[in-house]
């Protein structure tokens, strides 16, 4: 089963951590869109977004949602330039005359000298308020939207790669089970014949010699074969396995399913050990426990 692909097909696998920056200018206008992604359970975005564009919060966060389905994902974005254009500068001038009257009678109670100015004016709260303009906003959404996608695309492509190099170590580290699940299976018999055979030596020992009873000898013999009989555990791993590798192939998302087969493969090798005390067996289920820790730990970062 080959690796999956890091081109741009929709099929491909993908990394859940990845970086991705876009940067935008239009007119006196620079947007930066930076996107941060790394592995979490569940689809977790934050927004950082200037107070300006705080009205396209909701939309950048759907465009963010259907393009990626698992992760913690950070998306902040600047604008710096003028703001010409954007917004209106209003005088509450019930407000200047309120001030203007206090000012008045201060003046005259304290017996202060000097005319009030304009700057003394200008110190007050609230006099001067910028008011945006929502049309002149919204011209600037495309450009908003256009860096928005270009960052995700960045990022995209740094998951896809990292993907693609997740999945070799993992489908390399599935093959090395199979192979040894191999093994297992064909020391599986002789480790039966063994037994069989160190039980009659046993009964030879505690009854000084005596003739053995052949068909009680083979009854036993064939109960401890069938405790210690792993065919269906090893099957079982072998179709595990080979599930595993076809879901590469199929792309994400595909973490979950992938870590529910890890947990079967884990499953089925542990009661390979129970049922085997051969050291040789022993020994192959113990590399195998440790290359499925190893796929568990990439498995956390595929989406």
């Amino acid at each position: 089963m080959e690796a999956p692909s890091g081109n741009g097909s929709q099929k491909a696998l993908k990394s859940m951590t990845g970086f991705g920056r876009s940067r935008r200018v239009a007119g006196n206008v620079e947007i930066v869109t930076e996107i941060r992604a790394v592995n979490h359970r569940f689809l977790d975005i934050s927004v950082r977004l200037p107070k300006l564009y705080s009205p396209f919060e909701p939309e950048v966060r759907k465009i963010v949602s259907d393009a990626i389905d698992r992760g913690k994902i950070d998306v902040s974005l600047t604008r710096s330039g003028g703001k010409s254009g954007l917004v209106d500068i209003m005088l509450d001038e019930d407000l200047a005359q309120s001030y203007h009257a206090c000012l008045t009678r201060l003046k005259e109670k304290f017996c202060l000298a000097g005319a009030i100015s304009v700057s003394d004016m200008l110190t007050l709260h609230d006099l001067v308020v910028p008011v945006e303009r929502e049309e002149a906003l919204d011209q600037e959404w495309p450009e908003v939207e256009q860096s928005l996608r270009d960052a995700l695309a960045a990022l995209d492509h740094m998951r896809r790669t990292e993907a693609v190099a997740l999945w070799a170590d993992m489908s390399s580290r599935i093959r090395s089970i199979v192979d040894r699940t191999a093994h297992i299976g064909t020391l599986a018999g002789s480790v039966s014949l063994a037994a069989r055979d160190r039980l009659e030596k046993k009964i030879r020992e505690l009854t000084g010699g005596l003739e053995l009873d052949q068909n009680r000898l083979h009854q036993e013999a064939a109960l401890i074969a069938d405790r210690s009989d792993v065919t269906e555990e090893l099957t079982r791993i072998n179709s595990h396995a080979e599930q595993f590798l076809s879901l590469g192939p199929e792309g994400s998302p595909v973490g979950r399913k992938l870590d529910f087969l890890l947990q079967e493969l884990l499953r089925e090798t542990n009661t390979v050990g129970s049922k085997s005390a051969a050291t040789e067996i022993a020994s192959h289920v113990v590399n195998i426990k440790v290359e499925l820790e190893k796929i568990r730990e990439q498995i956390q970062n595929i989406e």
